[in-house]
């Protein structure tokens, strides 16, 4: 467990980071959720009060995203105003349709894990909404996963996503075991 200080240097050095390596948004070519999240997750480690993401933003902004910061950043004075304000103007309702578009036919692929499924499933899902429910979001992985894994994941009756995920992950991992020994047995046989 590290003392005090090494945190507050951790912090210090995070905040250095941020100021010296900004993430950038440029507007309508990036993806604005994604870019906060990013932001976001470096700002809670550098454990920065709203004021001084909102002080900092500037240098995270370039072409159209810095001319739009030049015309509201007088009218903008709190960070969640901020969010609101950047997504509404850079944020894709087409994106979002798109991400829906993908989500509702997504399946998992033959060499794709239950790990790396789980994720994309999860990463759609955030993209049409935000605030989707946990309940929803297993109906979209349960719907996509691999047809050998359905039946039994269905059977189990996850109730929440991390059930879910554990579960399949555990099946994964049995059936694989499963296939290799099958195939080592076949292989013995012939010998």
């Amino acid at each position: 467990v590290p003392d005090h200080s090494s945190i507050s240097h951790l912090q210090r050095t995070v905040a250095d980071e941020i100021i010296k390596k900004p993430t950038y948004f440029r507007g309508s070519q990036d993806d604005v959720h994604d870019w906060l999240d990013k932001l976001e997750q470096r700002f809670t480690m550098a454990q920065w009060s709203d004021e001084n993401k909102l002080h900092y933003i500037s240098i995270h902004l370039q072409d159209d995203a810095y001319r739009w910061w030049m015309q509201t950043s007088s009218t903008i004075k709190a960070w969640s105003s901020f969010k609101d304000s950047v997504t509404r103007a850079f944020g894709s309702t087409r994106a979002q349709e798109l991400a829906f578009e993908q989500l509702k036919w997504y399946k998992q692929t033959v060499n794709q894990s239950v790990t790396q499924y789980y994720d994309k499933i999860i990463e759609l899902c955030k993209k049409v909404d935000p605030a989707m429910p946990d309940s929803l979001k297993l109906k979209y992985l349960i719907a996509g996963v691999k047809e050998s894994l359905k039946l039994h994941i269905a059977l189990y009756d996850p109730q929440t996503i991390e059930t879910f995920l554990s579960y399949a992950r555990k099946l994964e991992d049995t059936l694989s075991f499963t296939k290799t020994d099958y195939i080592m047995n076949q292989y013995n046989e012939s010998i």
